[in-house]
Protein backbone atom coordinates (compact mmCIF):
# COMPACT_ATOMS: atom_id res chain seq x y z
CA UNK A 1 0.00 0.00 0.00
CA UNK A 2 2.68 2.60 0.66
CA UNK A 3 4.26 1.76 -2.44
CA UNK A 4 1.16 2.85 -4.13
CA UNK A 5 0.60 5.56 -2.51
CA UNK A 6 4.45 6.88 -3.64
CA UNK A 7 3.74 5.54 -6.86
CA UNK A 8 0.51 7.83 -6.90
CA UNK A 9 2.01 11.20 -5.47
CA UNK A 10 4.93 10.66 -8.15
CA UNK A 11 2.12 10.85 -11.10
CA UNK A 12 0.25 13.73 -9.62
CA UNK A 13 3.45 15.61 -9.34
CA UNK A 14 4.38 14.75 -13.36
CA UNK A 15 0.36 16.01 -13.93
CA UNK A 16 0.59 19.15 -11.78
CA UNK A 17 4.09 20.09 -13.72
CA UNK A 18 2.44 19.19 -17.12
CA UNK A 19 -0.65 21.63 -16.73
CA UNK A 20 1.03 24.61 -15.15
CA UNK A 21 1.47 27.69 -16.82
CA UNK A 22 4.51 29.02 -17.91
CA UNK A 23 7.11 30.43 -15.56
CA UNK A 24 6.88 33.12 -13.37
CA UNK A 25 10.05 34.28 -12.07
CA UNK A 26 10.56 36.79 -8.83
CA UNK A 27 13.18 39.95 -9.22
CA UNK A 28 13.42 39.88 -5.34
CA UNK A 29 13.32 37.58 -2.49
CA UNK A 30 11.80 39.46 0.35
CA UNK A 31 8.28 38.73 0.66
CA UNK A 32 5.70 41.91 -0.35
CA UNK A 33 8.00 42.50 -3.64
CA UNK A 34 6.56 42.02 -7.06
CA UNK A 35 6.67 39.18 -9.58
CA UNK A 36 8.85 39.31 -12.79
CA UNK A 37 6.91 37.09 -15.74
CA UNK A 38 9.09 35.63 -18.07
CA UNK A 39 7.23 35.84 -21.54
CA UNK A 40 6.79 32.64 -23.16
CA UNK A 41 6.09 31.27 -27.13
CA UNK A 42 2.37 31.86 -27.74
CA UNK A 43 1.52 34.13 -24.64
CA UNK A 44 -0.58 37.60 -25.13
CA UNK A 45 -0.52 40.32 -22.54
CA UNK A 46 -3.85 39.18 -22.32
CA UNK A 47 -3.42 35.56 -21.07
CA UNK A 48 -0.54 36.88 -18.63
CA UNK A 49 -3.18 39.76 -17.08
CA UNK A 50 -5.49 36.99 -16.88
CA UNK A 51 -3.53 34.60 -15.09
CA UNK A 52 -2.43 37.16 -12.80
CA UNK A 53 -5.95 38.40 -12.00
CA UNK A 54 -5.13 41.61 -13.32
CA UNK A 55 -5.20 44.01 -15.97
CA UNK A 56 -3.62 44.21 -19.58
CA UNK A 57 -3.33 48.12 -18.75
CA UNK A 58 -2.11 47.69 -15.55
CA UNK A 59 0.93 45.73 -16.98
CA UNK A 60 1.23 48.09 -19.97
CA UNK A 61 1.92 51.14 -17.96
CA UNK A 62 4.25 49.54 -15.39
CA UNK A 63 6.41 48.14 -17.96
CA UNK A 64 6.37 51.19 -20.26
CA UNK A 65 5.05 49.57 -23.65
CA UNK A 66 4.31 50.96 -26.15
CA UNK A 67 2.20 48.79 -28.41
CA UNK A 68 0.42 46.36 -26.12
CA UNK A 69 0.59 43.76 -29.38
CA UNK A 70 4.58 43.75 -29.05
CA UNK A 71 5.82 41.57 -26.14
CA UNK A 72 8.53 38.75 -27.20
CA UNK A 73 9.55 35.25 -25.78
CA UNK A 74 12.32 35.71 -23.07
CA UNK A 75 10.62 39.64 -21.93
CA UNK A 76 10.52 40.16 -18.60
CA UNK A 77 7.42 42.04 -17.37
CA UNK A 78 6.92 43.76 -13.89
CA UNK A 79 3.33 42.23 -12.73
CA UNK A 80 2.31 45.33 -10.56
CA UNK A 81 0.20 44.23 -7.47
CA UNK A 82 1.44 40.75 -7.57
CA UNK A 83 3.34 40.34 -4.35
CA UNK A 84 6.10 36.94 -4.51
CA UNK A 85 5.72 34.31 -2.51
CA UNK A 86 6.45 34.71 1.12
CA UNK A 87 9.14 33.13 3.59
CA UNK A 88 12.51 33.12 2.34
CA UNK A 89 13.90 33.44 -1.06
CA UNK A 90 16.44 33.73 -3.30
CA UNK A 91 16.96 34.53 -6.94
CA UNK A 92 19.41 32.56 -8.96
CA UNK A 93 20.60 33.89 -12.87
CA UNK A 94 20.56 30.25 -15.15
CA UNK A 95 24.00 30.33 -16.63
CA UNK A 96 24.74 28.85 -20.28
CA UNK A 97 24.69 25.07 -20.05
CA UNK A 98 23.04 25.09 -17.03
CA UNK A 99 20.25 22.53 -15.90
CA UNK A 100 17.13 22.75 -13.54
CA UNK A 101 18.76 19.75 -11.93
CA UNK A 102 21.93 21.44 -11.17
CA UNK A 103 20.60 24.22 -10.19
CA UNK A 104 18.60 22.59 -7.74
CA UNK A 105 21.39 20.25 -6.65
CA UNK A 106 23.39 23.60 -5.17
CA UNK A 107 20.69 24.72 -3.25
CA UNK A 108 19.96 21.05 -1.74
CA UNK A 109 16.59 20.75 -2.59
CA UNK A 110 14.86 18.74 -5.16
CA UNK A 111 14.35 19.81 -8.71
CA UNK A 112 10.66 19.34 -8.55
CA UNK A 113 10.34 21.76 -5.99
CA UNK A 114 12.19 24.70 -7.77
CA UNK A 115 10.25 23.32 -11.08
CA UNK A 116 7.04 24.21 -9.05
CA UNK A 117 8.00 27.26 -7.49
CA UNK A 118 8.22 29.28 -10.78
CA UNK A 119 5.27 27.32 -12.57
CA UNK A 120 7.49 26.17 -15.51
CA UNK A 121 5.45 24.49 -18.10
CA UNK A 122 8.87 22.66 -19.30
CA UNK A 123 11.06 22.12 -16.27
CA UNK A 124 13.96 20.71 -18.92
CA UNK A 125 14.11 24.12 -20.98
CA UNK A 126 15.68 27.09 -19.77
CA UNK A 127 17.45 29.64 -21.05
CA UNK A 128 20.94 31.53 -20.04
CA UNK A 129 19.98 34.96 -18.38
CA UNK A 130 16.84 33.17 -17.16
CA UNK A 131 16.03 34.53 -13.26
CA UNK A 132 14.64 31.25 -11.11
CA UNK A 133 12.95 31.86 -7.67
CA UNK A 134 14.49 29.32 -5.33
CA UNK A 135 13.06 28.54 -2.22
CA UNK A 136 16.37 27.95 0.35
CA UNK A 137 14.39 28.07 3.44
CA UNK A 138 17.92 29.26 5.69
CA UNK A 139 19.60 30.76 2.54
CA UNK A 140 22.40 28.21 2.11
CA UNK A 141 24.06 28.26 -0.99
CA UNK A 142 26.26 24.91 -1.35
CA UNK A 143 28.01 25.85 -4.21
CA UNK A 144 30.64 23.67 -6.16
CA UNK A 145 30.45 21.81 -9.35
CA UNK A 146 28.37 19.02 -10.91
CA UNK A 147 29.73 15.57 -11.54
CA UNK A 148 27.67 12.70 -13.44
CA UNK A 149 27.51 9.62 -12.36
CA UNK A 150 29.60 7.22 -14.90
CA UNK A 151 28.63 3.41 -14.39
CA UNK A 152 31.78 1.55 -12.44
CA UNK A 153 32.36 4.94 -10.48
CA UNK A 154 32.49 4.13 -6.41
CA UNK A 155 31.73 7.53 -3.73
CA UNK A 156 35.35 6.26 -2.77
CA UNK A 157 36.61 6.88 -5.86
CA UNK A 158 35.25 10.18 -6.63
CA UNK A 159 36.13 11.32 -3.37
CA UNK A 160 39.94 10.19 -3.67
CA UNK A 161 39.45 11.93 -7.36
CA UNK A 162 37.75 15.55 -5.82
CA UNK A 163 40.22 15.74 -3.40
CA UNK A 164 37.23 15.55 -0.37
CA UNK A 165 36.25 13.14 2.26
CA UNK A 166 34.30 10.73 1.95
CA UNK A 167 32.06 12.96 4.57
CA UNK A 168 31.85 15.78 2.61
CA UNK A 169 30.68 13.99 0.06
CA UNK A 170 27.82 12.53 1.48
CA UNK A 171 27.16 16.03 3.73
CA UNK A 172 27.03 18.12 0.67
CA UNK A 173 24.27 15.54 -1.21
CA UNK A 174 21.93 15.66 1.85
CA UNK A 175 22.23 11.77 2.35
CA UNK A 176 22.73 10.12 5.90
CA UNK A 177 23.20 6.84 3.81
CA UNK A 178 26.39 4.88 5.49
CA UNK A 179 27.07 3.98 1.66
CA UNK A 180 26.40 6.86 -0.66
CA UNK A 181 24.14 5.06 -2.85
CA UNK A 182 25.37 5.99 -6.52
CA UNK A 183 23.77 4.38 -9.95
CA UNK A 184 25.26 5.93 -13.69
CA UNK A 185 23.25 9.41 -14.39
CA UNK A 186 23.26 10.82 -11.00
CA UNK A 187 23.79 14.01 -10.38
CA UNK A 188 26.40 14.23 -7.34
CA UNK A 189 27.74 18.15 -6.11
CA UNK A 190 31.04 18.02 -5.79
CA UNK A 191 32.06 21.29 -3.37
CA UNK A 192 34.99 23.95 -3.68
CA UNK A 193 35.04 23.23 -7.41
CA UNK A 194 34.74 26.12 -9.72
CA UNK A 195 31.18 25.32 -11.39
CA UNK A 196 30.89 23.86 -15.08
CA UNK A 197 27.63 22.47 -17.02
CA UNK A 198 29.32 22.16 -20.31
CA UNK A 199 30.67 18.64 -21.73
CA UNK A 200 34.26 18.21 -22.33
CA UNK A 201 36.10 19.98 -23.61
CA UNK A 202 34.19 23.11 -23.02
CA UNK A 203 34.91 24.72 -19.37
CA UNK A 204 33.15 27.61 -19.21
CA UNK A 205 30.79 29.98 -21.40
CA UNK A 206 29.81 33.38 -20.49
CA UNK A 207 27.57 35.75 -22.37
CA UNK A 208 27.52 39.57 -21.36
CA UNK A 209 25.04 41.17 -21.34
CA UNK A 210 21.81 39.12 -20.96
CA UNK A 211 19.37 40.29 -22.23
CA UNK A 212 20.92 41.93 -25.09
CA UNK A 213 19.84 45.61 -27.03
CA UNK A 214 19.21 45.66 -30.48
CA UNK A 215 21.72 47.92 -31.86
CA UNK A 216 24.22 46.66 -29.14
CA UNK A 217 27.40 44.31 -28.81
CA UNK A 218 27.11 40.64 -27.45
CA UNK A 219 30.62 39.42 -25.97
CA UNK A 220 31.13 35.58 -26.07
CA UNK A 221 33.75 34.69 -23.63
CA UNK A 222 34.65 31.12 -23.34
CA UNK A 223 37.07 28.54 -21.61
CA UNK A 224 38.28 25.68 -22.91
CA UNK A 225 39.80 22.57 -21.20
CA UNK A 226 42.25 22.24 -23.39
CA UNK A 227 43.45 24.29 -26.78
CA UNK A 228 40.84 23.90 -29.42
CA UNK A 229 39.32 25.21 -32.78
CA UNK A 230 36.04 26.55 -31.69
CA UNK A 231 33.68 28.19 -33.71
CA UNK A 232 29.76 29.20 -33.80
CA UNK A 233 27.05 30.62 -35.47
CA UNK A 234 24.26 33.24 -34.13
CA UNK A 235 21.43 35.16 -36.02
CA UNK A 236 22.41 32.81 -39.22
CA UNK A 237 25.99 34.15 -39.08
CA UNK A 238 29.17 32.62 -38.54
CA UNK A 239 31.33 33.78 -35.26
CA UNK A 240 34.48 34.01 -35.48
CA UNK A 241 37.06 33.97 -32.22
CA UNK A 242 39.99 35.00 -31.30
CA UNK A 243 42.53 33.24 -28.43
CA UNK A 244 43.55 35.79 -25.67
CA UNK A 245 45.32 34.95 -22.45
CA UNK A 246 43.73 31.21 -22.45
CA UNK A 247 40.31 32.69 -23.25
CA UNK A 248 38.51 32.45 -26.62
CA UNK A 249 36.35 36.02 -27.22
CA UNK A 250 33.99 37.01 -29.85
CA UNK A 251 31.84 39.61 -30.61
CA UNK A 252 28.91 39.91 -32.17
CA UNK A 253 26.63 42.72 -33.63
CA UNK A 254 23.32 42.59 -32.73
CA UNK A 255 21.31 44.74 -35.47
CA UNK A 256 19.29 47.29 -34.93
CA UNK A 257 15.98 46.29 -36.67
CA UNK A 258 16.71 42.39 -35.42
CA UNK A 259 13.46 40.73 -34.62
CA UNK A 260 13.16 40.88 -30.15
CA UNK A 261 13.15 37.00 -28.92
CA UNK A 262 14.81 34.52 -28.33
CA UNK A 263 18.02 32.98 -30.79
CA UNK A 264 20.50 29.61 -30.36
CA UNK A 265 24.17 30.41 -30.69
CA UNK A 266 25.54 27.14 -31.26
CA UNK A 267 29.54 26.06 -30.38
CA UNK A 268 31.18 23.22 -31.71
CA UNK A 269 34.92 22.01 -30.74
CA UNK A 270 36.41 18.36 -31.44
CA UNK A 271 36.26 16.53 -28.61
CA UNK A 272 37.52 13.29 -27.57
CA UNK A 273 38.87 11.10 -30.57
CA UNK A 274 37.79 14.20 -32.79
CA UNK A 275 34.41 13.89 -32.80
CA UNK A 276 32.54 17.18 -32.84
CA UNK A 277 31.10 18.51 -29.29
CA UNK A 278 28.36 20.67 -29.53
CA UNK A 279 26.87 23.35 -27.06
CA UNK A 280 23.72 25.52 -27.66
CA UNK A 281 22.99 28.82 -25.75
CA UNK A 282 20.10 30.79 -25.95
CA UNK A 283 20.45 34.41 -26.68
CA UNK A 284 17.80 36.56 -25.63
CA UNK A 285 17.32 40.24 -27.31
CA UNK A 286 14.95 43.22 -26.34
CA UNK A 287 14.01 45.99 -28.34
CA UNK A 288 15.67 48.84 -27.93
CA UNK A 289 14.54 52.69 -26.72
CA UNK A 290 15.17 54.40 -29.96
CA UNK A 291 13.34 57.35 -31.47
CA UNK A 292 12.51 59.07 -34.84
CA UNK A 293 13.19 61.51 -37.68
CA UNK A 294 11.75 63.26 -40.13
CA UNK A 295 14.62 63.86 -42.88
CA UNK A 296 14.17 66.08 -45.49
CA UNK A 297 16.34 65.66 -48.64
CA UNK A 298 17.03 69.08 -50.71
CA UNK A 299 15.78 69.17 -54.48
CA UNK A 300 19.49 69.22 -55.47
CA UNK A 301 20.68 66.09 -53.60
CA UNK A 302 17.58 63.74 -54.32
CA UNK A 303 19.55 62.12 -57.02
CA UNK A 304 21.78 61.01 -54.37
CA UNK A 305 18.80 58.30 -52.96
CA UNK A 306 18.89 56.75 -56.28
CA UNK A 307 18.68 53.05 -55.67
CA UNK A 308 21.87 52.42 -58.09
CA UNK A 309 24.03 54.76 -56.82
CA UNK A 310 23.41 53.52 -53.47
CA UNK A 311 23.67 50.15 -54.03
CA UNK A 312 26.97 50.75 -55.59
CA UNK A 313 27.91 52.47 -52.44
CA UNK A 314 26.91 49.97 -50.18
CA UNK A 315 28.64 47.36 -51.89
CA UNK A 316 32.16 49.21 -52.13
CA UNK A 317 31.83 49.45 -48.09
CA UNK A 318 30.40 45.87 -47.37
CA UNK A 319 34.14 44.80 -48.88
CA UNK A 320 35.59 46.53 -45.51
CA UNK A 321 33.30 46.54 -42.69
CA UNK A 322 33.34 42.64 -42.72
CA UNK A 323 37.08 42.56 -42.42
CA UNK A 324 38.53 40.18 -39.82
CA UNK A 325 41.77 40.99 -38.24
CA UNK A 326 42.86 38.51 -35.25
CA UNK A 327 44.60 41.30 -33.62
CA UNK A 328 42.92 43.22 -31.59
CA UNK A 329 44.48 46.87 -30.87
CA UNK A 330 42.49 48.52 -29.12
CA UNK A 331 42.93 48.58 -25.24
CA UNK A 332 40.14 49.76 -23.38
CA UNK A 333 37.52 52.61 -24.02
CA UNK A 334 37.40 54.31 -27.11
CA UNK A 335 37.48 58.22 -27.35
CA UNK A 336 34.83 60.50 -28.55
CA UNK A 337 36.17 61.21 -32.26
CA UNK A 338 35.52 65.47 -31.85
CA UNK A 339 34.80 67.37 -29.28
CA UNK A 340 30.90 68.54 -30.15
CA UNK A 341 27.91 67.35 -29.10
CA UNK A 342 25.55 64.54 -30.56
CA UNK A 343 22.44 65.86 -32.64
CA UNK A 344 21.50 62.69 -33.68
CA UNK A 345 21.74 59.32 -31.37
CA UNK A 346 22.33 56.00 -33.20
CA UNK A 347 19.19 53.79 -34.18
CA UNK A 348 16.47 56.63 -34.44
CA UNK A 349 13.60 55.47 -37.23
CA UNK A 350 14.19 57.85 -40.06
CA UNK A 351 11.97 58.71 -43.32
CA UNK A 352 13.34 60.83 -45.59
CA UNK A 353 11.21 62.94 -47.28
CA UNK A 354 7.81 62.02 -45.95
CA UNK A 355 8.27 58.22 -46.43
CA UNK A 356 7.94 55.87 -44.49
CA UNK A 357 10.27 54.60 -40.98
CA UNK A 358 11.79 51.95 -43.01
CA UNK A 359 15.38 52.71 -42.27
CA UNK A 360 17.76 53.69 -38.66
CA UNK A 361 20.53 55.87 -38.18
CA UNK A 362 23.37 53.69 -38.55
CA UNK A 363 25.57 56.00 -36.60
CA UNK A 364 26.00 58.96 -34.29
CA UNK A 365 26.01 62.57 -35.60
CA UNK A 366 28.22 65.37 -33.91
CA UNK A 367 27.31 69.08 -34.32
CA UNK A 368 30.89 70.67 -35.09
CA UNK A 369 32.08 72.99 -36.90
CA UNK A 370 33.89 72.82 -40.37
CA UNK A 371 37.38 71.79 -40.23
CA UNK A 372 37.05 70.25 -36.86
CA UNK A 373 39.69 67.74 -35.67
CA UNK A 374 38.69 64.57 -36.37
CA UNK A 375 40.91 61.80 -34.05
CA UNK A 376 41.34 58.40 -34.01
CA UNK A 377 38.88 57.13 -30.63
CA UNK A 378 41.34 53.09 -30.84
CA UNK A 379 44.22 51.96 -32.43
CA UNK A 380 43.97 51.38 -36.01
CA UNK A 381 44.94 50.93 -39.69
CA UNK A 382 43.45 53.05 -42.01
CA UNK A 383 41.74 50.74 -44.60
CA UNK A 384 39.67 53.57 -46.55
CA UNK A 385 40.02 57.62 -47.35
CA UNK A 386 38.36 58.25 -50.61
CA UNK A 387 35.05 60.12 -51.85
CA UNK A 388 31.99 58.55 -51.85
CA UNK A 389 28.73 59.87 -53.34
CA UNK A 390 26.31 59.75 -50.46
CA UNK A 391 28.74 59.53 -47.99
CA UNK A 392 31.08 62.23 -49.32
CA UNK A 393 34.84 62.25 -47.75
CA UNK A 394 34.79 59.11 -46.27
CA UNK A 395 37.06 57.08 -44.00
CA UNK A 396 37.66 53.75 -42.17
CA UNK A 397 39.76 52.62 -39.37
CA UNK A 398 40.49 48.93 -38.70
CA UNK A 399 40.95 48.36 -34.66
CA UNK A 400 40.64 44.34 -34.70
CA UNK A 401 38.14 41.37 -33.96
CA UNK A 402 36.38 42.31 -36.71
CA UNK A 403 35.52 45.75 -34.80
CA UNK A 404 35.90 48.77 -37.86
CA UNK A 405 35.25 52.22 -37.52
CA UNK A 406 33.53 54.66 -40.21
CA UNK A 407 34.10 58.58 -40.51
CA UNK A 408 31.49 60.45 -43.10
CA UNK A 409 31.05 63.72 -44.46
CA UNK A 410 34.61 65.21 -44.33
CA UNK A 411 36.53 68.24 -45.62
CA UNK A 412 39.68 66.25 -45.67
CA UNK A 413 41.76 63.36 -44.80
CA UNK A 414 45.36 64.25 -42.64
CA UNK A 415 45.92 60.16 -43.01
CA UNK A 416 46.08 57.66 -46.11
CA UNK A 417 45.28 54.24 -46.50
CA UNK A 418 47.71 51.61 -44.87
CA UNK A 419 48.80 54.08 -42.50
CA UNK A 420 48.49 52.70 -38.54
CA UNK A 421 47.31 55.55 -36.41
CA UNK A 422 46.96 55.65 -32.48
CA UNK A 423 44.21 56.60 -29.94
CA UNK A 424 43.71 60.50 -29.88
CA UNK A 425 45.78 60.82 -33.38
CA UNK A 426 44.05 63.55 -36.11
CA UNK A 427 42.90 61.98 -38.73
CA UNK A 428 40.56 64.47 -40.40
CA UNK A 429 38.82 67.58 -40.32
CA UNK A 430 35.02 68.27 -40.39
CA UNK A 431 32.84 68.75 -43.75
CA UNK A 432 30.03 69.14 -45.50
CA UNK A 433 30.06 66.40 -48.77
CA UNK A 434 27.80 63.78 -50.12
CA UNK A 435 24.31 63.92 -48.72
CA UNK A 436 24.87 66.34 -45.86
CA UNK A 437 22.79 69.05 -44.66
CA UNK A 438 25.10 71.11 -42.95
CA UNK A 439 29.26 70.92 -41.21
CA UNK A 440 28.51 67.35 -39.47
CA UNK A 441 30.94 64.56 -38.35
CA UNK A 442 28.77 61.36 -38.68
CA UNK A 443 30.53 58.25 -36.56
CA UNK A 444 29.46 54.55 -37.16
CA UNK A 445 31.06 51.68 -35.86
CA UNK A 446 30.66 47.86 -36.98
CA UNK A 447 31.18 44.63 -35.02
CA UNK A 448 31.36 41.70 -36.82
CA UNK A 449 30.36 43.57 -40.38
CA UNK A 450 27.00 44.57 -38.36
CA UNK A 451 26.50 48.62 -37.22
CA UNK A 452 26.11 49.73 -33.52
CA UNK A 453 25.94 51.89 -31.00
CA UNK A 454 29.38 53.32 -31.13
CA UNK A 455 28.48 55.44 -27.69
CA UNK A 456 28.14 52.18 -26.06
CA UNK A 457 32.24 51.82 -26.78
CA UNK A 458 32.93 54.81 -24.67
CA UNK A 459 32.00 53.21 -21.12
CA UNK A 460 34.45 52.19 -19.08
CA UNK A 461 33.37 48.68 -18.74
CA UNK A 462 32.00 47.92 -22.56
CA UNK A 463 33.00 45.30 -23.26
CA UNK A 464 36.14 44.86 -21.92
CA UNK A 465 35.56 45.44 -17.90
CA UNK A 466 37.53 41.86 -17.04
CA UNK A 467 39.79 41.73 -20.51
CA UNK A 468 43.58 42.23 -19.55
CA UNK A 469 44.90 44.77 -21.46
CA UNK A 470 47.05 44.01 -24.81
CA UNK A 471 50.46 45.39 -25.48
CA UNK A 472 50.65 47.61 -27.86
CA UNK A 473 51.71 46.51 -31.81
Amino acid sequence: MPRCRAWLFCVLVVLALSILPAPAVAQSGGPGQPLIHVVQRGETLFSIARRYQTSVDAITHANGIADPMRIYIGQQLLVPGVPALPGTWVTHAVQPGETLEAVAVQYGLPWRTVALANRLLNPHLLTAGQVLQVPVGDGVFLGGALHTVQPGETATGLAFRYGITLWELREVNRTTDTVLLLYPGRWLLIPGLRPSWMPAPFAEVNLDPLPVQQGRTLRIRVRMDEPAQLRGRLFDRPVAFVEENGVYYALVGVHAFAEPGLYELTLTAPGEGGAEVAVSVGVIVEQGAYGYERIVVPASQSELLAPDLVATEQARLEELRTLFTPQRRWRGPFLQPVDAAVSSYFGTRRSYSGGPYNSYHAGVDFNAGKGAAVRAPADGIVVLAEPLAVRGNALMLDHGWGVLSGYWHLSGFEVAVGQEVRAGDIIARVGNTGLSTGAHLHWELWVGGVSVDALKWLAPAYPWDDMEPTPAP
